[in-house]
């Protein structure tokens, strides 16, 4: 029966939690990794307790999966059971005793708001590529997607007026970006289509000069440089940016579900990592 409610549970998350298909396919994959655990004891539902979820947490520890990996699967099953005590499918429910493995949190760099002013000062001019790199910036900070993400950005995924972009591949999802990361999105396509004419390629939006996609090392090398040009004497990728945008988004007030979603994180757990951030990382 476990595995028939699944069906429901996920059409339940789907239908009125709007979990994205990717997020749906995480959740079926750790709860029937639990399921085919749980087969080996031959237990009927209501056998199942607390110290058989922990014996599965302790088993996938055995197979060295991260301390992060096992605590999202812990809050996928974690909804499962509630859902099912909630339609009363199960009396008790046997995850609500069982803990999250606690872990030191890494306090991560990021770009503060001071250092992206920075940026924007040593990056006005209006050549292509000098906003091109500055659009990269604004792009990541104010939307907060994966690198490898921007880097598959289409001028067809954009939709300039509502400032949205759709983002596609691991998590996909719509975000955002500033109003002021649309008025260098606007001069850059402009720049692009004036340097390369008929040649022009709507597909790709960030392009080298043979109007190629820009690979991850190109991305790393375009950062590095920006780094050194605006003065900035850290270590910071262009990930920074992205956790620059999560520290920014929760000390702003926004909500940490609604920041999950935009982010495309599996688990909150991942997104928790930035309230630990101070204002004075994150201001500067």
């Amino acid at each position: 029966m476990l595995r028939v409610w699944l069906k429901e549970y996920l059409q339940e998350e789907k239908t009125f939690n709007n979990k994205s298909e990717n997020t749906l396919r995480a959740y079926k994959k750790d709860i029937q990794q639990l399921l085919e655990f749980l087969d080996k004891f031959n237990l009927e539902i209501k056998q199942i307790k607390d110290k058989h979820i922990k014996d599965y947490l302790l088993d996938l520890k055995r197979d060295k999966i991260s301390k992060r990996s096992i605590n999202r699967k812990l809050s996928s099953i974690k909804s499962y059971f509630r859902f099912l005590e909630r339609k009363e499918y199960i009396k008790e429910n046997p995850s609500e005793y069982v803990d999250n493995i606690e872990f030191e949190r890494i306090i991560l760099p990021i770009f503060s708001v001071k250092d992206i002013l920075k940026i924007r000062e040593a990056y006005s001019e209006e050549m292509l590529n000098v906003l091109r790199d500055r659009l990269i910036v604004e792009i990541l900070y104010s939307s907060g997607i994966r690198a490898t993400e921007l880097l598959n950005l289409s001028e067809g995924l954009f939709n300039f007026e509502a400032r949205e972009i759709k983002v596609t591949g691991k998590s996909e999802r719509i975000v955002f970006y500033s109003k002021t990361c649309s008025e260098v999105l606007h001069k850059y396509l402009e720049a692009k289509r004036q340097r390369f004419g008929d040649d022009y390629r709507r597909e790709v939006l960030f392009v080298n000069s043979n109007q190629g996609r820009l690979s991850d090392r190109s991305l790393r090398r375009i950062v590095d440089k920006i780094l050194r040009v605006s003065k900035i004497d850290r270590d910071l990728s262009p990930h920074s940016l992205r956790h620059s945008f999560g520290a920014y988004m929760v000390y702003k007030g926004m909500n940490l579900h609604y920041l999950q979603e935009l982010m495309g994180h599996t688990s909150i757990e991942s997104t928790k990592l930035y309230l630990d951030y101070d204002e004075k990382s994150i201001i500067g």
